[in-house]
């Protein structure tokens, strides 16, 4: 992949929408010259040997709806930048629309298991909203700000090392069509808030290391036991072990909210603790910087106390003394 170094004065491809050289066998980097592209709707790098973080500056283009970056060697964390794409979260506005009804003049295809071509369609509004970042090394967690990608209709971040909770705020994603989350290191519950992806026709979240039961009464129910397989402590239909009561499951629901990005809320005990503190030092203090008739009284009180406490600790060792004596 051409580079920046190589590629410093180059302004070229200012009309181009739909940029893909997937499984072309290329190495490095995704370059920052990709950034001048303001028109990019469809981005395909995927099937490659790429390497390095996702760019936070992908989310600063404008018209990028579709991206492929799946079976690379991907690594580095899931930018929350890439939670900001305008285009999938705002509507496009009647001028981009009528564009995107553009026929492609020639055929547009892929390869499927490196063999068989697979005809893409011939207009851009026919693709999808997506993020792809399937099969790869991108660690950390999930971001709560996935919430605001509301036009997103698929979302693969399967076959990675994702850490932490699934959060909640996916369930903000109203045309969610497909959400694969299997084989990471996913742990606690699945939220019952994404009963509210009614548009969902694909899910899996197999081989982590999720716990609970299934949110009954949801559509996640009319998927079967493989999309929940590889996670020991899950339970509930579709899976064949039943659920035991667990009154601890409310506070674990609620862990999963207070930490959708990886971040614990602060207990409300340590706010109180260190508040009073505060308030306590300060009326005393306060007190015997403004009153001088206080701050007399407490350093008569503490040289008393001090002048007492030195006749008792004397007369203490000198009694020892005699007794050591008789």
């Amino acid at each position: 992949m051409p580079f920046d170094d190589d590629m410093v004065d180059f302004d070229g491809f200012q009309n181009l929408q739909f940029f893909s050289l997937g499984h072309c066998g290329l190495i490095g980097q995704i370059p920052v010259w990709l950034s001048k592209l303001k028109n990019l709707e469809i981005l395909l790098l995927g099937s490659n040997q790429i390497t390095g973080p996702i760019p936070s500056w992908l989310g600063t283009l404008p018209r990028l709806f579709y991206i492929g970056l799946s079976n690379n060697q991907i690594s580095g964390e899931f930018p929350k930048q890439l939670c900001r794409l305008p285009r999938l979260i705002y509507e496009p506005n009647i001028a981009s629309q009528a564009e995107d009804q553009y026929e492609f003049e020639l055929p547009v295809f892929s390869k499927l298991n490196g063999a068989n071509q697979l005809f893409l369609p011939q207009k851009l509004s026919s693709f999808p909203a997506m993020i792809d970042v399937s099969n790869n090394y991108i660690s950390g967690y999930i971001p709560a700000e996935i919430g605001q990608l509301q036009l997103l209709q698929k979302l693969d971040l399967h076959s990675n090392n994702f850490s932490g909770v699934i959060p909640y705020q996916i369930s903000n994603l109203k045309h969610l069509e497909v959400l694969n989350l299997f084989m990471n290191h996913l742990f606690g519950i699945i939220p019952s808030s994404l009963a509210n992806l009614n548009f969902l026709k694909e899910f899996n979240v197999s081989y982590n290391n999720l716990e609970g039961p299934i949110p009954t009464g949801t559509q996640l129910h009319s998927f079967d036991a493989s999309a929940f397989e590889g996670n020991l402590k899950l339970c509930g239909g579709p899976l064949p072990n039943e659920c035991i009561p667990n009154k601890d499951m409310d506070a674990d629901n609620k862990n999963n909210k207070d930490e959708g990005n990886g971040h614990h809320q602060l207990p409300w005990f340590y706010i109180f603790a260190v508040l009073g503190f505060i308030v306590g030092f300060w009326v005393v203090c306060g007190s015997l910087v403004i009153s001088n008739t206080w701050r007399y009284a407490y350093f008569r009180f503490i040289d008393n106390l001090q002048d007492r406490l030195y006749v008792m600790i004397t007369i203490c060792i000198n009694t020892m003394k005699r007794r050591l004596r008789d």
